[in-house]
C-alpha cells in the first residue's frame, strides 16, 4: 500500500512539474508527502523483523535523506518556514529510523551516530516549536540511545564503564519523566501508547548490574514498569468483561423479540 503511494506521488510529481515546468506550491507539498512516505515504508519494512526487508528499509531511510537534503538547498522552501518544519520533522524521523535498525544490526556506532542528528534536529524543533508529537520523538530517542549504550556493553564488555551506564541510565530517566508528562496531557489511544512506552523505558532501565550503585533505583524503575503493567491488564479486562455484559444484554433483549416474531407469524 506505501510502495503504491510513493509511485502515485512521484507520478504526480512528474505531471505537475511537465504542466506547470516550475517548483510550486503544489510540488513542494508532494515532495513532503513523498519523503513522509518513504519514511513511513521504511518504519514498516524495518518492524516487519525480516532479514530481507532490513536492506530495503535502510534504502528507504537513506532516500528520504537524500529527498530532504535537496530540498532544504531551495530558496523556495527557506522563504516558507512552515514547510522546512514539517521537512526536518521527517529529516529526524528517518535519522531516528536508521538508528534503531543500526541498533537491531549491532552496528552501534552507527546507530549513536544516527540518533545524536536525531536529538538534535528534534531539540531545534522543540526550539521553535513545542509539541506532544515532539516531546514524544524525543523520549523515544532518549529510550533508545540508552537502549544502545547498554546493549553495547553487555555485548562487548571491554567497552563497558560505569560512565557508560551511568549516561544510559540518565537518558532513559530523561525519557521516563517526558513519558510522565506526556500522560498526564493526553487521553485515548495516545495515552495508551505513551504508557507503553514508558513501561518499555523503565524495564530498560533496570538492565542496570548489581554491582553499580544505581541498581536500586533501576529496580524501583522496574517494579514501577510492573505496576503500569498491571494496571492495563486490568482495564483491559474492564473492557472484556463490559463487551460480555453488552453482548448478554443484546442477546436478552434480541431474543424475545425474535421469538415473539415467529409467534405472530
Amino acid at each position: 500500500m506505501t510502495l503504491k503511494e510513493i509511485n502515485l506521488i512521484q507520478s504526480q510529481l512528474q505531471q505537475h512539474k511537465a504542466n506547470h515546468g516550475k517548483f510550486t506550491i503544489e510540488v513542494a507539498r508532494l515532495e513532503l508527502l513523498s519523503t513522509e512516505t518513504h519514511v513511513k515504508l521504511a518504519d514498516l519494512l524495518r518492524s516487519s523483523g525480516l532479514g530481507t526487508n532490513q536492506n530495503d528499509s535502510e534504502h528507504y531511510y537513506l532516500q528520504a535523506l537524500q529527498e530532504v537534503a535537496r530540498l532544504e538547498k531551495l530558496t523556495f522552501l527557506e522563504e516558507r518556514p512552515s514547510l522546512l518544519y514539517n521537512l526536518r520533522i521527517d529529516q529526524a524521523a528517518a535519522h531516528l529510523g536508521l538508528g534503531s535498525l543500526y541498533r537491531d544490526q549491532h552496528s552501534f556506532e552507527k546507530a549513536l551516530e544516527q540518533l545524536t542528528k536525531a536529538h538534535d534536529l528534534t531539540q531545534e524543533l522543540i526550539s521553535i516549536e513545542d509539541s506532544p508529537g515532539q516531546q514524544d520523538r524525543l523520549g523515544v530517542i532518549l529510550t533508545t540511545h540508552g537502549e544502545i549504550l547498554n546493549l553495547r556493553d553487555q555485548l562487548i564488555p571491554d567497552q563497558a564503564t560505569p560512565e557508560n551506564v551511568r549516561t544510559a541510565l540518565d537518558k532513559q530517566q530523561r525519557a521516563v519523566t517526558i513519558f510522565h508528562q506526556l500522560e498526564q496531557t493526553t487521553s485515548g489511544p495516545l495515552r495508551e501508547q505513551t504508557l507503553r512506552k514508558l513501561m518499555e523505558t523503565l524495564i530498560s532501565m533496570a538492565d542496570t548490574p548489581e554491582n553499580l550503585e544505581l541498581y536500586e533505583e533501576s529496580q524501583m524503575a522496574m517494579q514501577e514498569a510492573q505496576a503500569i503493567g498491571k494496571r492495563a491488564q486490568a482495564k483491559e479486562h474492564r473492557a472484556k468483561t463490559a463487551q460480555a455484559l453488552y453482548t448478554g444484554i443484546s442477546n436478552y433483549v434480541l431474543a424475545p423479540k425474535t421469538r415473539w416474531t415467529r409467534e405472530e407469524n
